[in-house]
């Protein structure tokens, strides 16, 4: 009799990890390896066809390979039970994939391992201020973090090992301290490399966000902790369903790390999911919070545990492909089936503004744009405070080279992506009739690396879904999308540009852009000085990299840090006067290498920076 669960085996030089979920997803589904010299190299992911339910005895299936994201083909999978319990499986492709033979049987045999399809290790680090989780009793079942995970197909397992941050050490916590704390668990744990992908996440739990409302943080940077570590912000739970809150959204969390993206996102659009990864003030388009908790079960949907279950390896293990790179969502039987209509809508106006020196950018200068939201109605026009903020907001940028043949837009996504908390008053901001909202965004660097990677012309639009309800009071997602804008990335212009792009094009640098300058990037920030001095020295403050540079050093100069050294947390006070003093040096001429946004907001950090400084 074949048992559910995960099996291993390995036969001339191949290994595989195998997984056969006949009672859950209905999905049997397997990672293939080459045996090599100090261990195994990953080839290919193979599952049993959408749309074909397997049963738990002997056959043959149609299945689809991957090994890559544009590197796939078809085959078939069978099955037949072995005496001692476990299996014999046989692999067929019918096309060439990563070296793997074609149209010829590859027969393993695979002993059954564990009834838990995979194996994730995970860590924990707690403040001392903040709550711990609490397990939940809900339909007279204890529900815990790691019974979350296991029910949905991990076995998870304790790593490195624990350290109490103490209370209040670094205040609140941004993006920055959040990226170096972790940046300094991984590397001193010592299970889990900042560059390697492993079955490995790191959680820190804090009390009290920088931003108010946030309640968490999933880092993902090409290069450097890729979907490794993530952050929960637990103080800000109250109420009857604290618990509860804890638990979804530290899963929550956890699933962004395995590549699962929002269900209310206007490409999954599912906002009536009662999933971990909805939120309970966006459930059926907000207003509903007492019916999601009511409704909560402490699961994943049926397309979200089949993509934990049986997706491509590199797919989902942390530092492997970028977060929201998969379309899981979209990929099962039956097709996507959104919870509300998207409709077009004019009453917004979305619009991307350039800097002022224009819309041509040196190579290596960060991409700064101004985004502005306009109300073109004759009401009040009621969002989230962060509504222009892709990292946490509903704004899509679209980015698409202009190339030949012709590239296909994608979607730039931020290396931290912020979960939101609750909505209340202080989350809201009115823009009444002819009114409008602004920010800016920082598009030099994604979980999928430099946006633009290479010299050219590059078109970028805006996308906002709102949610809302028709004149029939059905819901629909009304979508506005503001006109295309033009930049172009301009070549290194001589040798030494040359040479130092290959400072400016490497993740840590790219990081350390994203991220306003980290601790933890402490290599990147004296590559950049070196590149300033030189560039600085010939063309003065006015070259946009250096302007660039100085405004990022400021930022990072005037922040407190916290770094983990030898297991103790030694904090270090932000610099007001030294980021005055950077940021003195951008006169007007400087700033206009920036987007009117981010050079009016950089001249308002000088002078609060140096009011710091001389109180």
């Amino acid at each position: 009799m074949i048992r559910d669960g995960r099996y291993e085996g390995e036969s001339g030089g191949i290994s595989v990890t195998l997984r056969v979920d006949a009672g859950g997803s209905g999905v049997i589904s397997a990672d293939v390896f080459r045996v090599v010299s100090g261990g195994l190299r990953y080839l290919a992911s193979a599952r049993t066809a959408p749309g074909t339910k397997v049963a738990l005895d002997d056959g043959t299936w149609p299945a689809i390979w991957q090994a890559g994201p544009a590197n796939k083909t078809t085959g078939s999978l069978a099955l037949a039970p072995a005496e001692d319990g476990g299996v014999s499986v046989t692999f067929t492709l019918d096309a060439a994939l990563n070296g793997l033979p074609v149209q010829t049987e590859i027969v393993i045999p695979a002993e059954h391992k564990d009834v838990a399809l995979r194996e994730l290790g995970l860590e924990i680090e707690l403040e001392e201020a903040a709550p711990a989780p609490s397990a939940v009793i809900f339909q007279g079942v204890e529900r815990t973090v790691n019974g979350c995970l296991g029910a949905a197909g991990f076995a998870v397992k304790e790593i490195g090992r624990q350290t109490s941050i103490p209370a209040g050490i670094a205040g609140a916590w941004d993006d920055s301290l959040l990226y170096t704390m972790l940046s300094d668990l991984m590397l001193i744990t010592g299970d889990a490399s900042l560059r390697a992908r492993a079955w490995e996440l790191h959680l820190l739990l804090l009390s009290r966000a920088a931003i108010p409302g946030l309640a968490g943080v999933m880092f993902d940077a090409e290069g450097l902790l890729q979907r490794q570590g993530a952050a929960v912000f637990t103080s800000g739970f109250q109420g009857a369903t604290r618990d509860q809150k804890i638990i979804r959204t530290i899963v929550h969390e956890l699933g962004h790390a395995l590549n699962l993206a929002h269900r209310f996102e206007r490409a999954v659009g599912r906002a009536d999911s009662t999933s971990f990864m909805n939120y309970d003030w966006r459930y059926r388009g907000g207003g509903h919070e007492l019916d999601y908790w009511r409704d909560f079960a402490f699961t994943f949907d049926a397309d979200e545990l089949a993509f934990l279950r049986h997706g491509p390896l590199m797919s989902l293990i942390p530092g492997g492909e970028p977060f929201h790179s998969v379309r899981y969502w979209a990929d099962g039987t039956g097709g996507h089936s959104p919870y509300a209509r998207e409709v077009p809508f004019d009453g917004y106006r979305l619009t991307l503004t350039t800097p002022a020196a224009g819309p041509t950018f040196a190579f290596g200068q960060p991409v700064f744009l101004k985004v502005t939201l306009e109300n073109r109605t004759t009401a009040n026009l009621e969002v989230e405070r962060w509504v222009l903020d892709p990292k946490s907001g509903p704004l899509e940028i679209l980015v698409r080279r202009r190339a030949d043949p012709p590239e296909e837009a994608t979607a730039f996504t931020p290396i931290a992506q912020r979960c939101m908390a609750a909505m209340d008053s202080t989350a809201k901001l009115v823009i009444p009739p002819a009114g409008s909202l602004s920010n800016n965004v920082n598009l030099t660097f994604g979980s999928a690396g430099f946006t633009f990677a290479e010299p050219g012309e590059y078109d970028i639009t805006p996308v906002l879904g709102i949610y809302g309800r028709d004149p029939a009071g059905e819901p629909v997602q009304w979508v506005s999308t503001g006109e295309s804008l033009r930049i172009r990335i301009s070549p290194p212009q001589d040798v030494a540009e040359e040479r130092e792009a290959e400072v400016l094009r490497t993740p840590d640098v790219g990081a350390w852009f994203a991220l306003g300058g980290s601790d933890a990037l402490a290599s990147a920030r004296e590559a950049l000085e070196a590149v300033r001095e030189r560039r600085q020295a010939e063309a003065g403050v006015h070259d946009p990299v250096v302007a660039a540079i100085v405004r990022t050093a400021a930022l990072d100069a005037a922040r407190p840090s916290v770094r983990l050294q030898d297991h103790e947390f030694v904090r270090r006070d932000g610099d007001p006067e030294q980021a005055a003093d950077l940021l003195a040096g951008l006169d007007s001429q400087a700033l206009r290498t920036f987007d009117p946004y981010t050079a009016q907001q950089t001249a308002a950090l000088a002078d609060r920076y140096r009011s710091a400084a001389e109180q």
